[in-house]
């Protein structure tokens, strides 16, 4: 029998330890998927062009506070409030892992559910939020990202013109070396930290699936 989303990853646990945790900016953003008509969508959201990299695609979340107990309490708090949704709505299923940005940010990512039916349902915070995108799962696993390279002196080989990036993005970058990730989808693009969990959360689908003899 054909395993769930959700299945494939309950019950798996990450118990590394980052050293010097304490003393970075930390996240809690939620992989959050939603089932409409009995098919698998990611909700991401284009944040309004007030805030902080406004008009970039991004997955519901934010910094962690002390309230917050953890960061799951974080991205399950966030996605609440920029989403309009209740938190019981929310369902958390399994912490999928960390990225540390060159910047030094760290994103704790978490899997869930949003248990709505329309995406009527969000009444999202426009303050923080253009709008809500859903994109199937299905379009990630058919669909691999454009991978561009950032240069040993961190410039891009690519043109933020060409991508229709932000000009901000325009010369050189800080930190290492890298790959960037960029999806395209409904006339948007989707790219930087979001693409990258993206990218390693759709190969990781993929070698559940194998495993389970199911791809």
């Amino acid at each position: 029998m054909k395993k769930n989303l959700f299945e494939l990853f309950e019950n798996k646990r990450d118990d590394n330890i980052l050293i010097g945790r304490e003393r970075k900016i930390v996240t809690g953003v939620l992989i959050g998927i939603v089932i409409i008509d009995e098919k698998e969508y990611m909700v991401l959201e284009k944040r309004a062009l007030g805030i902080r990299q406004g008009g970039e695609i991004s997955f519901p979340g934010g910094k962690f506070e002390k309230e917050d107990i953890d960061t799951k309490n974080t991205a399950i708090r966030e996605t609440s409030e920029e989403l309009g949704i209740p938190v019981s709505k929310i369902k958390v299923f399994s912490k999928f892992g960390i990225l540390v940005n060159p910047s030094g940010i760290i994103l704790e990512t978490y899997l869930g559910k949003i248990d709505i039916d329309n995406i009527v349902e969000m009444k999202y915070n426009k303050d923080e939020v253009e709008k809500i995108i859903l994109v199937p799962i299905d379009f990630f696993l058919k669909n691999p990202p454009r991978i561009e390279k950032i240069g040993v002196e961190n410039i891009p080989f690519f043109s933020v013109n060409e991508l229709n990036l932000p000009q901000r993005y325009e010369g050189s970058w800080s930190g290492i070396a890298r790959e960037a990730y960029f999806y395209k989808y409904d006339g948007e693009v989707i790219w930087g930290m979001t693409a990258e969990i993206i990218y390693e959360f759709i190969e990781s689908i993929k070698r559940e699936l194998a495993t389970e003899g199911l791809r």
